[in-house]
């Protein structure tokens, strides 16, 4: 007999999916077709039959107003299209930011967009009391060098397929950043598991293998790219209209993500005068109060710059006294920024003439980069061990983190002030220059 909890007759269609839901059976549409997913014993004959009487209702409810989808209607596309993509693990703490940055350094004039932005970091405090790292940037950072068009599910409802509707894009060369739901992707950590609608980074399809080709967290959580079958993509999509609202709240307005890059060809002018302004707000903690509007949070309890490095080591002692202070991914991040500071200013090098003594710095710096990056490797390891057993965090690795967080603070500040130095005359040595130049310009084309 059906669930006793629930009128499957004469209950409404979205109730129907709950309720089987809640018996671990997965409805999904697939054109004018319902498919289903049950356990063992799961689907009886009655059930069975009231869902065929009520298919239509059912599919109606997850994709109102659609057109069954025709494979002809693709005929017109390659049989298999790549959009271009570098798959990078500099930045992956938050996927917003990671997802997006592996299409544009696959373009040569992007570059010096890229390494002119990620210096300036600022701390808040999230939810739960704990404190957060994140870039000071725009959350879509990446609007003055692309088109970004957001759609919720609602401006989806007249999609007849999200697999058609992705492949339509790329081949105008959009990518995709597609929130679903994880329980039906087996390349998720959550297949089959609990319900997780997050998002992931489409860039191709290839109709012969039936998969979409995309950038994400793996089922071992790691960043990299992952191949989505057509019809559990489907299924993933289609199911998080269901379950969006407990991890991904923000499906309503922007579940589909279509990014182009606007001038891909052209070079994006890198201004050095720029880059050793934003160093200084990093280095000497000054907040610009431009950027923290822009980035959404000003008007929380935040702080910027290298002062992040007392703001940690302050979690840290929290942590010890077995109190909410900090967690992982405000460790990565801060490694994580070390070592974009260093990635900038080895550009920043091979760009501009610099002295052996700027080299030298450099060196020292990267000596500090992998420093952060054991203490991040420490609080990793501790985790994996720890967390499993229930266990609270290792108060000798704590200790000896805080330890290594202050020798660095101090040494960084000494290292990346001297450099700063150097890049500030570089740079207005060049205004100068530039200036000069504009000058005889202008009385060469004076009448």
């Amino acid at each position: 007999m059906p669930d006793s909890n629930v009128d499957y007759t004469n209950c409404t269609a979205e109730d129907f999916i709950l309720g089987l839901d809640a018996k671990n059976i997965k409805l999904w549409p697939e054109g004018n077709l319902l498919r289903y997913e049950a356990p063992p014993g799961a689907m009886n004959e009655e059930l069975l039959k009231t869902l065929k009487a009520r298919k239509d209702e059912i599919i109606k409810c997850f994709r109102p107003q659609q057109q069954p989808f025709s494979e002809n209607s693709l005929s017109a596309y390659p049989v298999s299209k790549k959009l271009n993509v570098v798959m990078q693990r500099d930045i992956t703490t938050f996927l917003h930011r990671s997802m997006p940055i592996c299409a544009f350094i696959a373009y040569p004039g992007l570059i010096p967009w890229y390494y002119s932005k990620f210096i300036q970091i600022y701390s808040r405090i999230g939810w739960r009391g704990v404190i957060e790292l994140d870039y000071l940037e725009p959350y879509d950072f990446y609007n003055e060098v692309a088109e970004n068009v957001k759609l919720g599910y609602n401006l989806l409802s007249h999609i007849p397929d999200i697999v058609g509707f992705i492949i339509e894009n790329i081949n105008m060369g959009h990518y995709i950043i597609a929130n679903v739901d994880e329980y039906y992707l087996p390349c998720k950590a959550y297949y089959n598991k609990v319900h997780f609608v997050h998002a992931s980074f489409i860039y191709g399809y290839d109709n012969e293998q039936g998969k979409l080709k995309a950038i994400g967290f793996n089922q071992d959580h790691m960043f990299a790219k992952i191949d989505f079958e057509y019809n559990k993509f489907r299924q993933a999509f289609e199911n998080g209209k269901l379950h969006y609202k407990e991890s991904a709240s923000w499906c309503a307005w922007s579940c589909i993500q279509l990014i182009k890059p606007k001038d891909a060809d052209a070079d994006f002018p890198f201004r050095l005068d720029k880059f050793a302004g934003d160093l200084k707000e990093y280095i000497f903690s000054i907040p610009d109060s431009n950027k923290f509007y822009l980035s959404g949070h000003y008007g929380y309890e935040t702080e910027c710059g290298a002062r992040l490095h007392d703001v940690v080591i302050s979690g840290i002692e929290r942590l010890a006294q077995s109190m909410e202070g900090i967690d992982y991914n405000a460790i990565h991040l801060l490694s994580e920024h070390k070592k974009c500071i260093y990635d900038r200013l080895v550009y920043v090098m091979s760009r501009y003439t610099l002295s052996d003594g700027f080299k030298q710095l450099l060196d020292e710096y990267f000596e500090l980069v992998e420093r952060i990056n054991r203490v991040r490797l420490s609080f990793l390891l501790d985790l994996s061990k720890n967390s499993a057993a229930s266990r609270p965090p290792d108060k000798a690795m704590l200790n000896n983190a805080a330890g290594e967080i202050k020798f660095i603070r101090d040494r960084e500040h000494v290292v990346l002030s001297r450099m700063y130095e150097e890049i500030h005359r570089v740079a207005e040595a060049e205004a100068h220059v530039f200036t000069y130049s504009q000058r005889l310009n202008s009385k060469n084309t004076a009448c």
